[in-house]
């Protein structure tokens, strides 16, 4: 089947914004489900949310990015105004490219870590257990943890 929807990563990290306006960015464990479920409501067909101390960032297949900055500021203390100032909206390959990046630790503060590695994992399986991976991100998040 083909991709119908365009992929999405949106997020703040270490790069742009110093820890606390990273830290109104953090989305808890607790609100995920509210999140992705509200995000099905919304048209968004697969969403995966990593929310770590050096960054918090969505992948998406959704209609817009717009959406997904929506979601994220109402699921968090940020505002679209601090999205705007520190926050990065990456679309197609250059989303996919950033990914695998993230997920080999090649765009972490400590070059090579691989931490994130683990927290990608878990995030791919709370979207995969509340049945928000479409066929083509389960195969990219596959990808990027093997």
């Amino acid at each position: 089947m083909p991709v119908t929807e365009p992929f999405y990563c949106i997020g703040v990290s270490y790069k742009k914004a110093d820890a606390a306006l990273r830290g109104r960015f953090s989305i808890t464990s607790r609100s995920i489900p509210f999140l992705l479920e509200e995000a099905k409501g919304k048209g968004v067909r697969s969403l995966v949310i990593s929310s770590t101390c050096n960054r918090t960032e969505l992948y998406a297949q959704a209609p817009n990015a717009a959406v997904l900055i929506a979601l994220l500021c109402k699921h968090s203390k940020g505002t679209e105004d601090d999205f705007n100032t520190a926050g990065i909206t990456l679309e197609g390959t250059a989303a996919i490219s950033h990914l695998f990046h993230v997920g080999t630790g090649l765009d972490s503060q400590i070059l090579g870590d691989f931490e994130i590695i683990s927290q990608l994992k878990k995030s791919f399986k709370v979207s995969k257990k509340n049945n928000m991976l479409s066929p083509f991100m389960e195969r990219m998040f596959n990808a990027v943890i093997q």
